[in-house]
């Protein structure tokens, strides 16, 4: 112990240089606090703020032995059977370290550290778990984001921890069951999604995996039940072969629960430069379940956004009144631009020429028949790696950047009549193959991309005007292949991915790029290592937020009294999000939409057509305030979602507003003319922020 006294172990811990961004608001007495806004500590008489290792008896006494019933902290395994093996302690209170902690308060966030010459028991008080970390040597942590998650670093080891209450299957008999499974370990037990992302595993699984055929993925009915009598665990051991410049290409993964709970668990993800199987077995094993004390917080706040110093003029420019118009931006998406190689320019044998037809036949009527001669501000599209099943068949089918249709159905830099580019690029191949259990994300990571990085910074650099690039949007989801449960349960993948194409950008020169983090409002799976700021990949790497949120309208029966209203569902993301950590970030809505309903149980597709306009006229009502709520302040653009779900050729969701038949690339010849109601009430809220703009 007094090895560990004297190095006096770092913290890496960002919030503490935010506290007082996170605090609440000082300036503006009257303005909201968040519940989960951590309240600053008062110290009590004595007590002091001090991240050095503690050795005040009365502070472990009182963790070890009051703060739960007996025994509920003992390891015998690692020497914690009583108060006094513990030689010395943190005390980690709502963002800081104090010399002291005696008395448990409500909607505190402690956390305490309990030393030994064994190792460290970590006590996550408010998250309701303890477990230990078997080591001497000096350990990092970050509690930055410990609402979600928190992660240790020592030797060459990064572990990750969450305790986790999230499940939404508690109803049913087999409610873990159905969690664990659909949002926890459907591709960690896939063979072939280890065979295609190379990834061997070094232990074999201690569990069966079967299927219950309901699922197009294998299942596991019980994790392992011998390892430790009355849980169940989950213990994953792999390699990433073919590391490249993986810098730790071996993870140690483990789940654990009690095998009668279905609502709370443990979830461990690490990785290094080496094989720490019987690392983790112990962890695992420490592992503790506790009475929930107190509230989780986190002690990130983003603070102001960083213009990229090296944009060019005209993207400094745009940005600048993107960040300070009080209007709003529009666009509309129908159609990516056609982005291989084949379809790059104009040609008989290309269907160039058939999309920029389409997409601008689209445009025009959506301008001057549904919005009565509003114009298109930004021009949105989507493109994706490529198509094929993995990186060979991909490097032969990239998706390269549409430098002749973006000149001419966008070209504009926020001051002439041209819309601005946003271009959405996703790390995916053939859009999300989720269930064919593929994953670029290891193959970017170990270099196999980097020419082709380079070559669409090059092309983006020569279009020259300012793109809003929004990369790998609804990530903090299931179902987007740089997810981070396609990703072994690590977001730390998707910002190692966005930085390194970052960087390869600004090394190609590419000067006109604004970088849109988009995650989506509500994550999913439900979890805390899967939250949206998991995977934010740092200030200096992201310029303006993205949103998303849909409402359907797909109900049946009286939709106006079912509907989320716009306010509801963005001054929900604004207040329970972007408020607390990214306040002073404008914010583009990459996507949304209302629809009026698609084919459910045979009923008519637009039977809510009326509920749509009510929607879209009280958005507007929003959007036109002359004094208008802080919500749609940081809204700076919204592009509607111009097209439908569909099951088979059946619309499963009518988002679509209009699409003149004429113009339907694909042949649907779909009606919106009932839409004329929605098509008013476009009209009218841009009328109104008209008359708004000019006074």
């Amino acid at each position: 112990m007094k090895k560990l006294l004297a190095i006096m172990l770092g913290v890496c811990l960002l919030g503490t240089c935010c506290i007082a961004g996170c605090n609440g608001n000082t300036e503006n007495p009257d303005k909201p606090v968040d519940p989960d806004t951590p309240t600053p500590e008062v110290p009590t008489e004595g007590q002091v703020t001090d991240d050095s290792i503690q050795t005040d008896r009365a502070s472990i006494n009182f963790i070890f032995n009051e703060l739960y019933n007996e025994n509920a902290l003992v390891d015998k395994t690692n020497g914690f059977e009583k108060a006094s093996d513990v030689t010395g302690a943190r005390f980690f209170v709502n963002g800081d370290y104090y010399t002291s902690y005696t008395e448990t308060k409500s909607r505190q966030d402690v956390k305490a550290e309990l030393y030994n010459d064994n190792g460290v028991r970590m006590v996550n008080v408010s998250g309701g778990m303890a477990f230990t970390i078997p080591t001497t040597s000096p350990i990092k942590v970050d509690y930055t984001i410990a609402r979600f998650r928190t992660q240790y670093f020592f030797d060459d080891i990064i572990l990750t921890a969450t305790s986790e209450s999230s499940n939404p299957y508690t109803a049913s008999a087999d409610g873990w069951f159905t969690y664990i499974n659909e949002w926890g370990i459907r591709h960690l037990v896939s063979d072939k999604y280890m065979t295609n992302q190379n990834i061997e595993r070094t232990n074999p699984l201690k569990f069966e995996v079967g299927s219950d055929g309901s699922h197009s993925y294998g299942t596991v009915k019980n994790g392992d039940l011998e390892m430790r009598p009355g849980y169940e665990v989950y213990r994953f051991d792999l390699h990433i072969l073919d590391e490249g410049d993986i810098e730790r290409p071996y993870y140690n993964i483990g789940i654990i629960h009690e095998k009668n709970d279905k609502v709370n668990a443990g979830f461990f993800v690490m990785k290094g430069t080496q094989d720490h199987s019987e690392l983790m077995d112990q962890i695992v094993m420490s592992w503790q379940r506790l009475s929930k004390k107190g509230s989780q917080k986190n002690y990130f706040n983003a603070g102001d956004p960083i213009p990229e110093p090296k944009w060019n003029e005209e993207t400094k420019n745009f940005f600048n009144k993107f960040m300070t118009q009080k209007t709003k931006s529009w666009g509309v998406f129908s159609y990516s631009m056609p982005g291989e190689a084949s379809n790059l320019h104009s040609g008989a044998d290309s269907s160039y020429d058939n999309y920029l037809r389409a997409s601008k036949g689209v445009q025009n009527y959506i301008e001057e028949e549904v919005w009565g001669g509003k114009k298109y501000d930004v021009y949105m599209t989507y493109t994706h790696l490529g198509t094929g099943a993995n990186y060979e068949a991909v490097s032969k089918n990239h998706h390269y950047y549409p430098l002749d249709m973006s000149t001419a159905l966008a070209g504009g830099n926020g001051f002439d009549d041209k819309p601005v580019l946003e271009f959405t690029f996703q790390f995916t191949t053939n859009n999300n193959l989720v269930d064919a259990e593929i994953s670029p994300m290891f193959d970017i990571l170990r270099g196999k991309y980097d020419d082709y990085f380079k070559r669409l910074g090059s092309d983006i650099k020569e279009y020259g005007k300012p793109v809003m690039f929004r990369l790998n949007n609804e990530m903090n989801t299931d179902w987007t292949s740089y997810s981070g449960i396609m990703n072994l349960l690590d977001p730390d993948i998707f910002t190692m991915t966005w930085k390194r194409l970052y960087n390869i950008f600004l090394e190609q020169g590419c000067d006109n790029v604004i970088w849109v983090w988009n995650p989506i409002a509500d994550s999913c799976p439900y979890s805390g290592w899967g939250e949206d700021l998991c995977y934010f990949p740092g200030v200096e790497y992201v310029q303006l937020l993205g949103g998303t949120s849909y409402e359907f309208n797909n109900y049946t029966g009286d939709a106006t009294t079912q509907m989320v209203s716009f306010k509801e569902r963005y001054s929900k993301l604004y207040n329970e999000k972007n408020r607390q950590y990214f306040e002073k970030y404008g914010m583009i809505i990459g996507e949304f939409a209302c629809g009026s309903g698609g084919a459910v149980d045979g009923t008519k597709l637009g039977r809510n057509a009326s509920a749509q306009a009510k929607w879209i006229t009280d958005m507007f009502t929003e959007l036109n305030q002359a004094d208008p709520e802080p919500y749609v302040q940081q809204i700076k653009g919204l592009i509607w979602f111009n097209c439908n779900d569909y099951s088979g050729n059946t619309i499963s969701n009518r988002l679509r507003f209009a699409m003149p038949s004429e113009f339907d690339i694909f042949g649907k010849k779909e009606d919106y003319s009932d839409l004329q109601e929605t098509w008013a009430a476009f009209k009218k809220g841009f009328e109104d922020a008209a008359k708004l703009e000019v006074s």
